[in-house]
């Protein structure tokens, strides 16, 4: 079975089998199945427990090799003494993919890696793919696949028709950005812990997500790779499909790497070298955690960015000055805008306001809701401006919920991409804000984080200008992975 075929049964699988079932929602066995019934699960769970009867009203088997079919995949969660006698029932019901959920391998030093070896030499003998072990699980939202216990599958009202998907080597800070993603309406569809990577590792998720169709931006939480080749291979084929993957490294200190080893099992790197390659390959380089999902929400932004030519329109003078400012720090131009823009601006605003970019269209908006949208449609209609940075202030109640439509309507009247940073406490614009997120409007709480998101696209779309270029230079990595697919098939 190819890799891709395995991540395919991993991420949507038709059945799953539940090792390590439990009544208790608090334990980790209760809790998996609880999300997996909760979002409403269309495949087959067969819970598994020696005590057998019935678990969260599904019929639970005494063992694997009770079950009356072969699952598509077995999440383990059960303790790491018992998972080699887990194996060989999987291996005798023919179940080809499973998801290790334990700790205690590789991360805790010889004697778990020991084991974990034990494991991995197993499952290869017997064709069976692993993902972890030392796994919190997987989402997979719009084919309702929650196998996780992770608190994030708790989350309310997570996004539906998504095409981001998230890679994390960290488990506990993957689900918490993962509910903070939901909450805000970033549209993470496929979601996966990778854990300590015994078999199926970051460079093979990352293949997969550039392969899959329904993968439109990639994002990766990374602590360490073991086969450097194959993650340079695996970006150099997402920027021959031009689907940008964005990367946030940890472990950059000296004490960071050693805290990377023991609580994953392997070794973080260099950061200097990895952000060589991570430009090198086209890789957007998160310098903050933030990042990760700031530059999500830019490329996931159904407008797209043709030039660094920024218009700038706030309720402040003082926040024009600010956005101009990043604009500057981060390299993006913020041209004169027309003559005609210039006069249509004066027709509209009060006589104190200075037609111009950056334009501040002042309290005005206060007294007269529209004069933003009417700005903004100058804005739009300007040759010289090929995107826009919308700084809101204190814009709350009605009349942020009026200016976020008309953000919405002329988004969808033009190609030019807007990007709002709205600095008021989120409770006085709740449903402005909302309104923004639900239409894919990139929204940012700050100037620099819209900017700097604003700035990375740029630059990637700068990189995929060079590719075509160079890419023949790196044809090696691209055979190497191909190869490597044909062999594993």
């Amino acid at each position: 079975m190819s890799k891709y075929d395995a991540i395919e049964k991993l991420l949507n699988p038709s059945s799953i089998a539940v090792v390590g079932a439990s009544h208790n929602v608090q334990k980790h066995g209760g809790r998996l199945i609880e999300n997996l019934l909760k979002h409403q699960y269309k495949g087959e769970i067969f819970p598994v427990n020696p005590r057998g009867g019935e678990i969260q009203g599904l019929t639970c088997y005494k063992s694997i090799l009770d079950i009356p079919i072969t699952p598509d995949l077995a999440c383990l969660l059960i303790a790491p003494g018992l998972l080699m006698e887990a194996l060989r029932e999987c291996a005798s019901k023919k179940i080809k993919m499973v998801l290790i959920h334990a700790s205690g391998f590789a991360e805790t030093g010889n004697e778990g890696g020991m084991l974990q070896q034990e494991i991995v030499d197993f499952a290869k003998e017997h064709n069976i793919r692993i993902c972890g072990p030392n796994t919190i699980g997987i989402a997979n939202v719009n084919q309702k696949v929650f196998a996780s216990f992770s608190m994030s599958m708790t989350s309310k009202e997570i996004p539906m028709g998504g095409k981001i998907s998230y890679i994390t080597q960290s488990g506990a800070i993957g689900g918490a950005m993962l509910s903070q993603g939901w909450e805000k309406k970033i549209s993470i569809n496929k979601w996966i812990s990778s854990g300590n990577e015994a078999d199926l590792n970051a460079s093979d998720y990352l293949e997969y997500a550039v392969d899959d169709p329904s993968t439109g931006t990639i994002c990766i939480f990374l602590e360490g790779l073991a086969d450097g080749e194959s993650f340079k291979a695996a970006l150099a084929k997402a920027a021959n499909n031009k689907k940008p993957v964005i990367i946030y490294k940890n472990g950059r200190s000296e004490i960071g790497q050693k805290s990377v080893k023991s609580h994953t099992g392997v070794l973080a790197g260099n950061h200097e070298v990895y952000k060589a390659v991570f430009k090198q390959f086209g890789a957007v380089n998160a310098e903050d955690l933030d990042d990760l999902l700031d530059y999500a929400i830019a490329f996931d932004s159904p407008n797209k960015l043709k030039s660094s030519r920024i218009g700038i329109i706030s309720t402040s003078g003082g926040a024009c000055t600010i956005v101009a400012d990043q604009c500057a720090k981060y390299g993006l131009h913020v041209p004169a805008i027309s003559q005609k823009s210039i006069k249509k601006l004066a027709d509209i605003s009060p006589e104190f306001s200075t037609p111009q970019n950056p334009f501040d269209t002042t309290a005005q908006i206060l007294n007269d809701p529209d004069s933003f949208k009417k700005s903004l449609e100058v804005f739009i209609e300007d040759e010289n401006i090929d995107a826009l940075v919308l700084m809101l202030t204190t814009i709350g109640g009605t009349i942020a919920s009026k200016v976020s439509e008309d953000i919405i309507e002329l988004s969808k009247k033009t190609e030019k991409p807007m990007y709002v940073a709205w600095t008021i406490a989120e409770s006085l614009a709740r449903d402005g804000m909302s309104k923004l997120r639900k239409a894919k409007i990139p929204l940012y709480p700050s100037a620099e984080r819209a900017v700097k998101s604003l700035a990375a696209v740029r630059q990637h779309m700068a990189f995929l200008q060079e590719w075509e270029e160079k890419k023949e230079e790196y044809g090696s990595f691209l055979f190497a992975i191909q190869k490597e697919e044909i062999s594993n098939s």
